[in-house]
């Protein structure tokens, strides 16, 4: 107890202060805000079949992929920055048929300019809609299943 009287009570309040902003950092750190996602910046698709037959598919959409190591691979410019499309390789052990668990959304310029063109490369929409504040909005699938939709004014 002699020991604590010796201890000035200035220095105290400096220990009490430096424990509690070590405190507050601390919980500060752990409340932060999570990192803020700036746009999407890739899509990778594991296929069920030749990768091959998907990026010839993907090629009438004009995303024109390179072949490297089995896998197809392509780097679109965007506004936002770029966007890497990527279709893996087929693995030794995928299924035969796939469960359709990717879904892509192309924003294009002019909808009915686009949807023309794909039309006239073989591609039928599934379905289209129009919704008056977003725009429309054209679904296709591609071999595997997938869903992909190009979205426009």
């Amino acid at each position: 107890m002699k020991f604590m009287m010796m201890i000035p009570a200035a220095a105290v309040r400096k220990v009490y202060l430096v424990i509690l902003l070590i405190f507050l950092s601390v919980s500060a750190f752990a409340e932060s805000p999570p990192a803020k996602i700036l746009y999407v910046g890739a899509i990778a698709i594991n296929p069920c079949q030749d990768a091959k037959v998907l990026a010839d598919w993907y090629s009438r959409f004009g995303i024109e992929t390179k072949e490297i190591q089995g896998g197809y691979y392509a780097q679109l410019n965007t506004a936002a920055g770029p966007f890497f499309f990527a279709i893996h390789p087929k693995k030794a052990d995928a299924p035969k048929k796939c469960s359709a668990s990717v879904s892509v959304v192309f924003r294009v310029e002019n909808f009915e300019r686009s949807l023309l063109a794909l039309k006239s490369k073989g591609l039928l929409p599934d379905s289209t809609e129009k919704d008056p504040t977003e725009g429309q909005f054209a679904h296709f699938h591609d071999p595997d299943g997938n869903e992909v939709t190009i979205w426009g004014k």
